[in-house]
């Protein structure tokens, strides 16, 4: 990759904080201001800052942000699965949203660790990110989401799903197959993980 390039391809994680950080409106960033940004491009870049935000300290570890954000993945990774081509939102949810500071404080923190990982994102196995592994990546998103609410009950188990989302995400910004497989054999762990504690969690 050609290390003088800004772009977002070549940058993904970097550019996706900056972008939702640049999406504010009235000093909030809110799910609406996201989906004026990023609904009009793809469903990848979409799902990677909801995935984000769901990770990012100090925004991730509010109480019913992770839950809040796996009904969003599944709502547009539902429309995703069914090859609607721009993202539809509720009016109520678009209004959810952080302080920009929030959005600055996450971007400072985690940055560095975003920076170091957008090096080794890179485009490679193509064949890896066609139309049927798309939607093949749209149902495993969709299945991740599901499991976000219920394993948020677990100390940080919520990022682990939001993880693989985030992999899908940037696979597909990036056109990054390797990071595609990553997030198939991440959805497989996952569903591991939740088929041993939701019964626990919820019986």
């Amino acid at each position: 990759m050609d290390g003088s390039a800004t772009g977002p391809e070549d940058k993904p994680l970097e550019h996706l904080l900056d972008d939702a950080e640049k999406s504010e409106q009235d000093g909030r960033v809110t799910i609406g201001s996201l989906l004026d940004n990023f609904g009009s491009r793809s469903f990848g870049p979409l799902i990677a800052v909801f995935a984000l935000v769901a990770m990012t300290p100090p925004i991730g570890a509010i109480p019913g942000i992770p839950t809040a954000m796996g009904v969003l993945i599944f709502l547009v990774s539902v429309q995703w699965l069914f090859g609607r081509e721009h993202p539809w939102v509720p009016a109520r949810l678009q209004k959810v949203g952080f302080s920009r500071d929030k959005v600055t404080a996450a971007q400072d923190r985690a940055g560095g660790v975003l920076r170091r990982i957008d090096r080794l994102i890179t485009r490679r196995l193509v064949w890896a990110t066609g139309r049927r592994a798309e939607w093949v990546a749209a149902l495993c998103c969709t299945l991740l989401a599901l499991t976000m609410p219920p394993l948020e009950l677990l100390p940080f188990a919520a990022a682990a799903p939001a993880a693989a989302v985030l992999l899908f995400g940037i696979g597909l910004t990036a056109c990054d197959g390797l990071l595609i497989l990553a997030g198939f054999g991440a959805t497989a762990g996952v569903l591991v993980i939740a088929a041993l504690n939701l019964p626990r969690l919820l019986g």
